[in-house]
């Protein structure tokens, strides 16, 4: 199916996950809150609810610096939520499993309660991304399926139809996390570096000191953020600009992050193929309906 297929497939789902955000996580806080479990346990799902280690986390998010995982492990061992094991490895119990299945499930049985589209077309659009996910599950590599596979799931087929939805997007978000780690992995720089470029590319900051507040939950400071754009300087993707202290991308390096987003799509979309294209119009037009009613939702709320 010619690419151009798949325009807008990406960011209309991911405009749907964080509609979903929008709506789920204040449910899943409270729910933290009352069981007296550390949202942490929420936020690592995605890293996999089984073996914690700073390689286990890194290899879901390059992007953060590991140098803050050790005060996380400690704060969950002393509440016993994981266990230490032999190398630097900490076993998830499984008391830490319940609680964030628990916690999950207050956003997902939420859902339950919202109406933004018939019970038909929920179902059919549960079965395209159902389909589609096996998919990907028996999809050869690459790329390296890791977060696909690693992380930890709660809904199910007896969840309310919109929270299997959001569990498939969810597992759609990691295999988009899997396919560009193993696009920009063929060029020779480290996460903080990738994630620096990033943020000059979708314009998100173009400072040492804006990237180090915007992405203060990397635990990366400006200094971090300076080396790192001293290190895409030497290679000739950035620059500065005339504004001081301040960084652009290059031609070459624009170029360069052209080749790993198509990298990305082409890694992605391989799966995608065991949609028709009737099928494929019919989930976007779905999503799209679906993200719209959702934010609706949210804003109604407010």
């Amino acid at each position: 199916m010619p690419a151009e297929d798949y325009a807008g497939v990406w960011t209309s789902i991911y405009a749907t996950i964080r509609a979903f955000w929008a709506l789920t996580e204040p449910r899943i806080h409270a729910a933290a809150q009352m069981l007296e479990a550390p949202m942490e346990l929420y936020y690592c799902a995605e890293l996999g609810l089984d073996v914690f280690s700073v390689h286990n986390f890194q290899e879901r998010d390059p992007y953060s610096n590991p140098a803050q995982y050790p005060a996380l492990f400690a704060k969950l061992t002393q509440g016993e939520w994981i266990l230490p094991q032999s190398q630097g490895e900490y076993r998830v119990t499984e008391s830490a499993r319940t609680a964030a299945r628990s916690v999950i499930r207050a956003g997902d049985d939420f859902l339950e309660s919202v109406e933004v589209l018939s019970v038909r077309d929920l179902q059919r659009m549960n079965e395209l991304l159902q389909r589609l996910v096996k998919q990907i599950q028996a999809a050869p590599e690459p790329p390296p399926k890791w977060a696909i596979l690693k992380r930890f799931r709660v809904a199910d087929e007896a969840s309310p139809l919109l929270a299997q939805i959001r569990e498939a997007l969810m597992d759609l978000f990691a295999y988009r996390d899997d396919s560009h780690r193993a696009a920009w992995r063929t060029f020779p720089v480290d996460g903080l570096s990738w994630n620096t470029f990033g943020m000059l590319w979708d314009n998100t900051a173009d400072t040492p000191a804006d990237m180090a507040r915007q992405a203060a939950f990397r635990g990366y400071t400006a200094e971090d953020y300076r080396r790192a754009l001293d290190t895409l300087t030497a290679r000739g993707w950035v620059t500065r600009s005339d504004a001081p202290d301040t960084f652009v991308i290059t031609p070459i390096g624009k170029k360069l992050r052209d080749v790993v987003e198509q990298l990305t799509d082409a890694y992605f979309y391989i799966p995608w193929a065991s949609l028709s294209r009737d099928d494929l119009v019919e989930l976007l037009q779905g999503l799209r309906q679906l993200r719209e009613r959702l934010e609706a939702v949210v804003l109604a709320a407010h």
